[in-house]
C-alpha cells in the first residue's frame, strides 16, 4: 500500500481483535454537537473585532457571511485562534470582492490578531500555493453543469437514481449521528470477524447496530465481513447459512463488505486471487439463495492499484463495488502534496463505472502524530475534494461512508493518522455543511433520486443548455491548495461568485449570450487571479 495512505496497521488490528467489538459500548453517545451561543467577536486582543455585517441571501452572494460569523464566535469562544484566524480572513476576502477595501482591511487586521495569539505557525494553505510545494501540476479549472438524470438504465439492488447514500462508522448509537453531524445518515459501518475463534460455529452478525440504526429511523448497514483465519475457513456450513438468515431477519438492506481490501499485504486473504474468486462467488450464491436483501459489495482497497482485477469475482456475483479511500499529507515519510484522492480514483472509477459504486469506508488525516504535526487547512481541502468534487465528478458514486475514529480509539491502537472530524473544526464545519446539499440522500431506497434528480457533466461538451442550472468548478492547484473563491463571468460582467467548496452556483442559461464564452476565475484572499478557465458554450456559435 502506498506508504502516504497507510492504515493498514490500524485496519488490521481492528481485523484481529473482531472489529471493534469491544469499542461499540464505549464509544455510544459521546458525539454531541453543541449548539453555537451568542458571543461577541474581538479581534483576538480582547478589543472588538469589525462590526458583523452577516447578511443573508440577496444578489450579491452573501449567503456565507452569516455561517462565518458563527462559525468565528464558536472558534473564538474555544480558544482556537488559527480556526478564528481563517474565518475572519474569508470575510475580508469577501468584502475585497466586493470593491469595500475598508472592511476587507478591518478583517484582514482581525485575522492577523488572531493569529498571532495561535500557537500554530503553520500558514501554508491558508491562501493560495505553498511556496514550497513539491507539486508539478499545473493550476487548471475544469467546470461543470448539471444535466437531468436518464431515466432508462436498470439499476443494481438499493441503487438510487440519483444522489449519494451517506454513510458514517465511529457512532453507533445512531439517533446521535444527525444530532451531531445536522443529517441523518442512512448507512452505519461496522465490523464482523469470522467467529471468535476457528473452531466456533456461532456466528456474531451486528444485531446491535441494525436495532439502532431501525430505532432511528430506519436505513442501511454496512458490514466488513473478514474471514480472519483465511479463506480456506470459508465454507457452506451453518455458521454462513445461519449469518445468512440473521441478515434476512434484519429487515433491512445490509450491504455485506465480504472480505474487503484483499488487493493488501494488510490482511490474510491476500495473495490468493483464484481462491479469493472462488470463495466471493460461493458467499455470494448463499446470500442469493437465503437473503434477499442482501447487497454483495466487492471492496478492494485504492491502493495498490496494479493487482485489483485479478480479484474480481465477475459481475454475476457483484452487485457494488467499493473502495477504501484514504489522503494522508505523506509519502515515505515526507509531506508530499502531488496528488490528491480524486487522482488516484479516476482510474478505478473508469474500470468499474458499470457498476454503483461506494465509497465503503475512506477519511483525511488532519494530524500526523509520530510528529505531532497539524495538517487542518489541508485537511479542509482534501476533504472538499472528497464530499464536495467525488461524487459530483464521478456520478456511479451513489454511496460515501466516513470512517470517523475516534481520537481515543487512534491513540488506544498507535495509529498514526487522526481522521477525527470534529478534532478539526475546518473540516467538522466544511462537512456538515457539504453533507446538507440536496445531493446526499438520508434514505435507503431502491430507485432513491434527489428533488433535483441531475448528474454533472463537463461543460464543455453539453449542448442545448437553457434555464437555470447548476455549476461547479474543480479547481486543481500545484500543492493541492485551494482557491479563496471562484467567479463566472460573460463579456467581462461578473455573474456570479462562490467562496465556499465545491465551487458551485446557479446560473440562467436562457439569459445568457450564447455567443460569449464563460469564464471561471479563482482568487487567492488578496484578489490575486490563481487560475482562469475560458469555455465557449456548446450550443452557442462556432467552438
Amino acid at each position: 500500500m502506498r506508504k502516504a495512505y497507510k492504515r493498514t496497521l490500524l485496519i488490521a488490528g481492528l481485523a484481529a481483535v473482531g472489529c471493534v467489538a469491544g469499542w461499540l459500548l464505549a464509544e455510544s453517545g459521546k458525539e454531541k454537537l453543541k449548539p453555537a451561543e451568542e458571543l461577541q467577536a474581538t479581534d483576538g486582543n480582547g478589543g472588538k473585532a469589525p462590526a458583523v455585517r452577516g447578511q443573508v441571501g440577496g444578489p450579491s452572494g452573501r449567503e456565507p457571511l452569516q455561517w462565518w460569523d458563527d462559525r468565528l464566535r464558536d472558534a473564538e469562544r474555544a480558544g482556537q485562534w488559527s480556526v478564528a484566524a481563517d474565518y475572519a480572513y474569508r470575510k475580508a476576502a469577501f468584502y475585497r470582492s466586493e470593491g469595500m477595501e475598508k472592511e476587507a482591511a478591518e478583517w484582514d487586521a482581525a485575522s492577523d490578531a488572531y493569529w498571532a495569539r495561535d500557537e500554530v505557525k503553520d500558514k501554508r494553505f491558508y491562501d493560495g500555493v505553498p511556496s514550497e510545494t513539491n507539486a508539478a501540476n499545473a493550476s487548471a479549472i475544469s467546470p461543470y453543469v448539471s444535466v437531468a438524470v436518464e431515466e432508462g438504465r436498470e439499476l443494481a439492488k438499493f441503487e438510487p437514481r440519483s444522489g449519494v447514500y451517506l454513510g458514517m462508522f465511529g457512532i453507533f448509537d445512531w439517533p446521535s449521528v444527525e444530532k451531531t453531524f445536522g443529517r441523518y445518515h442512512p448507512i452505519g459501518l461496522t465490523y464482523s470477524g469470522w467467529r471468535k475463534d476457528e473452531n466456533d460455529t456461532r456466528n456474531y452478525f451486528p444485531t446491535r447496530l441494525v436495532d439502532s440504526v431501525k430505532a432511528a429511523g430506519g436505513g442501511a448497514v454496512q458490514i466488513g465481513w473478514e474471514p480472519q483465519y483465511g479463506l480456506d475457513s470459508v465454507k457452506d456450513d451453518d455458521y454462513v447459512r445461519s449469518f445468512a438468515r440473521q441478515a434476512k431477519e434484519a429487515g433491512i438492506p445490509i450491504f455485506l463488505r465480504y472480505a474487503s481490501e484483499m488487493n493488501g499485504a494488510w490482511v490474510p486473504w491476500y495473495d490468493e486471487p483464484a481462491k479469493y474468486v472462488e470463495k466471493f462467488r460461493l458467499i455470494s450464491r448463499i446470500m442469493k439463495e437465503e437473503a434477499p436483501n442482501v447487497a454483495m459489495v466487492w471492496s478492494p482497497n485504492f491502493w495498490p492499484p496494479d493487482n485489483v482485477g485479478d480479484y474480481y469475482p465477475g459481475d454475476e456475483y457483484v452487485d457494488w463495488v467499493g473502495f477504501s479511500l484514504y489522503a494522508t499529507p505523506l509519502f515515505d515519510g515526507k509531506e508530499d502534496f502531488s496528488k490528491n484522492l480524486i487522482d488516484y480514483f479516476i482510474p478505478l472509477y473508469n474500470r468499474y463505472a458499470h457498476k454503483p459504486i461506494m465509497i465503503s469506508e475512506g477519511a483525511v488525516s488532519h494530524y500526523y502524530r509520530p510528529a505531532e504535526k497539524n495538517y487542518a487547512k489541508w485537511a479542509e481541502g482534501q476533504l472538499g475534494n472528497m464530499y464536495g468534487f467525488l461524487p459530483r465528478l464521478f456520478p456511479q458514486v451513489k454511496a460515501m461512508t466516513y470512517f470517523n475514529m475516534t481520537k481515543a480509539r487512534t491513540e488506544t491502537l498507535k495509529g498514526d493518522h487522526l481522521y477525527d472530524l470534529k478534532e478539526n473544526p475546518l473540516m467538522f464545519d466544511l462537512y456538515r455543511r457539504l453533507i446538507g446539499s440536496d445531493y446526499f440522500l438520508s434514505k435507503v431506497e431502491q430507485g432513491s433520486r434527489t428533488a433535483e434528480n441531475v448528474r454533472y457533466v463537463p461543460l464543455e461538451s453539453a449542448a442545448g443548455l437553457a434555464g437555470k442550472r447548476k455549476l461547479f468548478a474543480y479547481v486543481r492547484l500545484p500543492g493541492d491548495a485551494q482557491p479563496r473563491s471562484v467567479a463566472v463571468l460573460q463579456g467581462g460582467r461578473k455573474l456570479a461568485e462562490t467562496f465556499e467548496m465545491p465551487w458551485e452556483v446557479e446560473l440562467d442559461f436562457s439569459a445568457l449570450d450564447p455567443l460569449l464564452p464563460l469564464e471561471f476565475v479563482a482568487y487567492n484572499g488578496k484578489r490575486e487571479e490563481l487560475a482562469r478557465k475560458t469555455v465557449t458554450l456548446a450550443n452557442g456559435g462556432s467552438r
